[in-house]
């Protein structure tokens, strides 16, 4: 059957970004070890499935998941790798407003726009290739699980994890 959406001709991995940012290959080790030094000391807690918004489903964004979010961006962002246009690999189209005003100074500052105000956690299920559909009005099952740890995954084509690189 055919479809609006493409489900890709490489498959990836489900999963919740907390932070994209290209990182240089000598750095990467001790990225590594800062991002284990904060799952050593974080207090991990549930996340709930709560709405399709195509090509994502929302989780919520507990308390817990925000200081982790925001202790991962604060401590890593020395890594961000200067020379890579991050830029080029972001659509700010979906952003208006005031959350536009932050994501371009978001991108510019941390090489991402989705960060602070504009951090939405979400399970990927697609990318588009093209226009991307309308609302598709899907109802979500809420679905609670627990989250217990990070990976590192390097990035393909619309911020897909192709491959875990560590898991911590």
């Amino acid at each position: 059957m055919g479809g609006q959406w493409h489900l890709g001709e490489r498959s990836f991995l489900p999963h919740i970004s907390l932070y994209h940012v290209p990182v240089r290959d000598p750095d990467l080790d001790d990225f590594l070890n800062e991002l284990q030094l904060i799952a050593n000391t974080t207090q991990w807690g549930k996340l709930e499935t709560t709405a399709f918004d195509m090509p994502v489903m929302m989780v919520n964004k507990p308390d817990w998941l925000k200081r982790l979010h925001e202790r991962v961006v604060r401590r890593t962002v020395h890594f961000l790798d200067q020379k890579y246009p991050v830029a080029k690999t972001w659509s700010l189209q979906r952003f208006s407003g005031r959350r536009l005003e932050f994501a371009k100074r978001y991108l510019k500052e941390y090489g991402t726009p989705m960060v602070g105000m504009n951090f939405r956690p979400h399970i990927t299920l697609t990318s588009f290739k093209g226009r991307e559909p309308m609302d598709s009005n899907l109802h979500v099952r809420r679905i609670t699980f627990r989250a217990d740890r990070l990976y590192v995954c390097e990035l393909g084509q619309s911020h897909t994890c192709h491959r875990i690189i560590r898991e911590i």
